[in-house]
């Protein structure tokens, strides 16, 4: 490496409180790369996604798509299951994100055509980020050691937090515009997402070959879901990822019920509109950057002074404290104050640590259950929510009860972190990390 580019990739150690072994940068900027483009796309897609789905049904609707990407995703996963085992994993990331860019190319299509298309985009845009965003951290996962995996995580997840940023500013700036330009630009950057992706595989073959790994492992014809049920670890995670996005989903809709209420006030329809893009551009943008601090600063540090393990502690401590307040003064802005610091926090540290329990497990489970994990048990805690705020418009419930029901749900989910915790605490065993048929228990 050239003198000038060693004293950057010092300085940027230093920064994040990473380290990156010589022969290790190359691997790590194209996965940081990758992610950069990914999350980019992503975050310019969900500040449209916004005012389309609130204008088109409000925020009841929008919490039933997200149930809607749950019941999809029943049949996608073991869809997904089988056609893993018979294709090479890169090559079926290329071609899933191929179906992406022609998905927003159709709905670019539609909306030109001026069929309402809210609804069926909120729907896809969840089955998108959760599938391509589990793929990528699958490749991760697969090609570098536990160890190498715990130093550099924090450093590849920095390039989904700049994406992240970059995308939900970009989108906020131009908002004003026509939707369908942003969605065309989110596919140009998808489309460069697939060639990167390409170069990345070869790249990660090459490093896979020149370190020291595991015999090869034989592999389990089970698909996702019956890994992840079969083995107490990989349910763990599960639940956890379940009560995660149950939270997460009551959060979002306890701030669009306050977002739209105060829109509503306002008298027109464009004045609507606009207060409602606006603010969740903003609101992205604050999202980003503070996940930007916390990536940078903190989460290498964390994971270095206390280990994985007790990083999974943080968020549910944080819901726990913040819907408590929010039940207690239900304003737009604590409201949106509380959403800002758990969504920083869970696309930071909470993201880096969730993909950092899969190193130690085998190959299938880093694909297959993680893919079901990533994406279906992520979306079964959005149908749980999608139920419960069903029967709570019914009752009356309102910003206060659903603020209160995080607040149990936090409980439980500081519960599961610490019975996870104890398992990284402990060697590799179990049917995670080793043949189909060896036992559950992490001892």
């Amino acid at each position: 490496m050239p003198s000038g580019l060693r004293r950057a990739g010092r300085w940027v150690e230093k920064l994040l409180g990473a380290e990156v072994r010589a022969g290790e940068w190359h691997l790590v900027l194209l996965f940081f790369a990758n992610l950069f483009l990914l999350l980019g796309a992503y975050y310019i897609l969900k500040v449209i996604r916004e005012p389309l789905i609130l204008m088109e049904g409000g925020a009841v609707e929008r919490s039933y798509a997200r149930g809607l990407q749950a019941g999809l995703l029943l049949i996608l996963i073991p869809l997904y299951s089988y056609v893993s085992d018979r294709f090479e994993p890169a090559r079926l990331v290329k071609w899933i994100m191929g179906i992406f860019v022609a998905c927003v190319a159709g709905f670019v299509a539609l909306g030109q055509a001026g069929v309402p298309v809210g609804f069926a985009f909120f729907v896809w845009l969840g089955i998108f980020s959760t599938v391509s965003i589990a793929q990528f951290w699958s490749l991760a996962t697969d090609v570098l050691t536990e160890s190498e995996g715990k130093r550099l995580f924090p450093v590849v997840a920095a390039g989904g937090t700049f994406g992240g940023i970059g995308g939900a500013q970009l989108a906020a700036r131009m908002i004003d515009g026509h939707p369908h330009q942003l969605m065309l630009l989110a596919a140009a950057l998808l489309v460069s997402c697939a060639l990167l992706t390409h170069i990345t595989h070869d790249a990660a073959m090459a490093h896979r070959a020149r370190i020291p790994h595991d015999a090869p492992q034989e592999r389990d014809e089970r698909g996702g879901l019956a890994l992840v049920v079969r083995d107490r670890y990989l349910l763990l995670i599960a639940v956890s990822v379940v009560i995660l996005n149950f939270v997460n989903t009551t959060g979002d809709f306890v701030l669009a019920e306050v977002v739209s209420h105060k829109a509503s006030a306002l008298g027109s329809k464009a004045l609507e509109q606009h207060f409602i893009a606006r603010f969740y551009g903003n609101f992205q943008a604050w999202v980003a950057a503070l996940t930007s601090f916390i990536q940078i600063l903190l989460v290498a540090r964390v994971f270095s002074k206390w280990g994985v393990g007790a990083s999974l502690v943080f968020l549910p401590a944080l819901v726990l404290l913040g819907y408590g307040a929010a039940a207690a003064l239900p304003a737009l802005g604590l409201v949106a104050t509380v959403k800002v610091a758990q969504d920083s926090a869970e696309y930071s540290l909470q993201n880096t640590t969730q993909q950092a329990l899969f190193l130690r497990t085998s190959r299938d489970a880093k694909y297959k259950a993680k893919a079901a994990i990533d994406t279906l048990f992520m979306r079964l805690g959005d149908l749980a929510s999608t139920g419960f705020i069903f029967l709570g418009t019914r009752l009356g419930v309102g910003v206060t009860g659903y603020a209160l029901l995080n607040v149990i749900l936090a409980i439980g989910w500081l519960a599961v972190a610490m019975q996870l915790r104890k398992y990284t605490l402990q060697p590799r065993s179990g049917a995670a990390a080793t043949a189909p048929d060896t036992a559950t228990s992490p001892t």
